[in-house]
């Protein structure tokens, strides 16, 4: 992990006084993001942030401790709320209970060898052990996106139900066997993931995912995020929060939101099917989803009749 964090010893090694660094962190260019430690300020991302947090509470870690839950799904790829990236996570191995501070939270949790790997120099539990973790303690739609995800990875679901196993009377594990059978490796994103959680709460049919459109010549139109063929009606759900954050080069907002309506009527063309978006807040909402598939299937059936 490149340096992101420096303590006040390391900024006086580098020439700056005391009160410098008091009036550097007044003007807002320091940045403390535990006591004695610091990082450059700059707009940046929750996921950043955490990482720098992380950097910085390294340091005062017992060697035992292992890096979990939240901490540890970032580092794995995974996704994890944002409001919960204020605090490192880490299950501790030597003796004692669990604690809780501002910026850390140490849980006393069994754990053996063979759920822990390494991540860069940085004691981590595996991807089967952070997502059981997840799913034992995260909200149900954010511990079934990160189950998706590592999925969606390669890893074998099989592998999830052993750390279940080895503490079957672990609280929570029964919720988070639940997170594992509504799991999907087909979901491609966060906002597919909750998409389904809120879709079933809604009590809206199970789509199928990653269903694939081609045209009367057979030739590959366009992959859905969800399809209900018997109801003729199609799903997508845009993650983004604006067309911007992800352009490709060379290319403006316009041009990509026509390419879309183009792909979006090519795909009308080929099945008939009545077609709806959603974007992230909608897809985080169970009644506003609920309310506008719902909305959706009425205008799929009269479409067909």
């Amino acid at each position: 992990m490149e340096k992101i964090a420096w303590s006040t010893r390391e900024l006086l090694a580098l020439g700056l006084t005391d009160r410098e660094i008091r009036n550097r962190i007044a003007r807002g260019s320091l940045v403390r993001v535990r006591r004695g430690h610091y990082v450059i300020s700059g707009e940046t991302a929750p996921e950043a942030a955490h990482l720098r947090l992380l950097a910085a509470t390294l340091p005062h870690l017992a060697p035992e401790n292992v890096i979990s839950h939240t901490s540890a799904a970032l580092l794995h790829g995974l996704p994890v709320r944002r409001p919960d990236l204020g605090q490192v996570t880490t299950i501790r191995r030597t003796p004692g209970h669990g604690c809780q501070s501002g910026k850390l939270r140490a849980r006393h949790t069994a754990i053996t060898d063979a759920e822990v790997t390494l991540t860069g120099h940085i004691p981590v539990t595996t991807p089967a052990r952070t997502v059981c973790d997840l799913a034992r303690t995260a909200p149900f739609e954010w511990a079934v996106a990160a189950a998706d995800a590592a999925l969606q990875q390669g890893l074998d679901p099989a592998d999830l139900e052993i750390p279940l196993d080895l503490y079957p009377t672990l609280r929570g594990t029964t919720r988070a066997r639940r997170v594992l059978t509504f799991a999907d490796g087909k979901s491609e994103s966060p906002a597919e993931s909750i998409s389904r959680v809120h879709m079933a709460r809604a009590g809206i049919p199970s789509p199928v995912l990653q269903h694939e459109v081609f045209d009367r010549n057979g030739e590959f139109v366009a992959r859905l995020d969800f399809a209900w063929p018997d109801l003729g009606l199609a799903g997508e759900v845009d993650g983004r929060i604006k067309y911007d954050d992800l352009l490709p080069a060379g290319r403006d907002a316009t041009e990509v939101i026509l390419a879309e309506k183009q792909r979006e009527e090519r795909i009308r063309q080929a099945t008939g099917w009545w077609l709806v978006r959603w974007d992230w807040n909608t897809a985080c909402d169970p009644v506003k989803l609920g309310t506008l598939l719902r909305d959706a299937i009425h205008n799929a059936n009269a479409a067909v009749a």
